[in-house]
């Protein structure tokens, strides 16, 4: 989504070329019509077919997304006669996020993958270190980003915080005694299913021992593991798996639930509820890097009872879930929204 996003906001400012090197199956998937619209010439291609694709070509910027495009982006490096400017989009930084996998695997007992993701850390600290020598101009989502390499590369840095488009107005949600959590993610990422089991097994018991109202946890996204699936069995789980639009979902929440206890960047998950004008239930890590404050903008819990807590001040104060969702409907529009993102990018070119 953040590559959609960049690409929205580049295209208005640049003739836009766009190289494709699916990383991730399936490799025949198209581009999407509204992206492809947006580039005057596009390729996309296998890993072993990431071949330089425009031939010819005088580029007077490279925009890289991620770090782990870069081994494809060199063939456009250093050409004969000319010296284009590198740009580097990083929508997180990946030795920190793949250092907080490794303690929330060290967390649940998984000494062995645990073991693997500090050792992903290390390198991902020596790889970005060789990059951030190289680039000319670095991206990031976040203030706190920004400052976390502002001692690390001599780079000019940008914040580009993640955004979204605008929203068509949900529909009210149809009467029902049952309050509906919502989670909604790449359900294969591993921290999106510890936040699953961890909100299911020791937050909702917790929630469903002081009230008497029936409560449902809806999860929406692709990719459930056989673990996720094992939670579905609970009685108040409901698994909704891939949708083609999560819009009808949040028009069935009461709140959105973000328990996340590993990651990096800024959660677009959050972004969408607000956008979607729903109230948010997070850990602090959840909402990291997003200007949202607790209590003005979302609820915060950063152990079970906590959690529990903030979802049964919610499920009993439904003018709490109002000043909420107004505040951080302003909120999005102010900060995140694409028109302002792509506002504050002319502004500081």
């Amino acid at each position: 989504m953040r590559a959609g996003m960049v690409l929205q906001v580049l295209s208005r400012h640049y003739r836009v070329s766009l190289h494709v090197v699916q990383l991730y199956g399936p490799y025949d998937a198209p581009v999407p019509a509204a992206i492809a619209d947006l580039c005057s010439r596009m390729t996309i291609v296998s890993p072993v077919r990431a071949i330089r694709a425009f031939d010819g070509v005088v580029f007077d910027i490279v925009h890289v997304f991620r770090i782990a495009m870069l081994p494809f982006a060199r063939a456009y490096f250093g050409l004969p006669g000319q010296r284009p400017r590198w740009h580097l989009d990083l929508d997180d930084i990946e030795s920190i996020s793949r250092a907080r996998l490794a303690e929330l695997y060290r967390l649940n007992g998984n000494g062995a993958m645990a073991r693997w993701e500090q050792e992903q850390a290390k390198r991902a600290v020596a790889t970005e270190a060789d990059a951030l020598r190289n680039f000319d101009r670095i991206y990031v989502c976040s203030e706190k980003d920004e400052a976390v390499l502002r001692s690390r590369s001599h780079a000019e840095l940008r914040v580009l915080p993640n955004a979204l488009p605008p929203a068509g107005a949900l529909q009210p949600k149809r009467g029902s005694e049952t309050f509906t959590f919502l989670f909604v993610g790449t359900l294969g990422y591993y921290p999106n299913e510890d936040a699953i089991v961890y909100f299911c097994t020791e937050v909702m018991p917790l929630i469903q021992r002081f009230t008497q109202q029936q409560i449902e946890v809806a999860i929406v996204g692709g990719g459930a593991t056989p673990v996720i699936r094992r939670m579905a069995d609970l009685s108040a789980v409901r698994l909704i798996g891939p949708v083609p639009d999560v819009a009808p979902w949040y028009a069935e929440a009461d709140a959105v639930i973000v328990p996340l206890r590993a990651g990096g960047g800024t959660r677009i998950k959050v972004l969408e509820a607000f956008r979607y004008a729903r109230p948010v239930v997070s850990t602090s890590l959840g909402v990291e890097g997003i200007a949202a404050q607790p209590e003005e903008h979302v609820l915060v819990g950063d152990t079970p009872i906590a959690l529990a807590r903030q979802c049964l001040r919610l499920m009993a104060d439904p003018a709490l879930a109002e000043r909420l969702t107004r505040c951080a409907s302003a909120l999005f529009q102010r900060a995140y929204s694409m028109d302002a993102v792509a506002a504050r990018f002319s502004a500081r070119q």
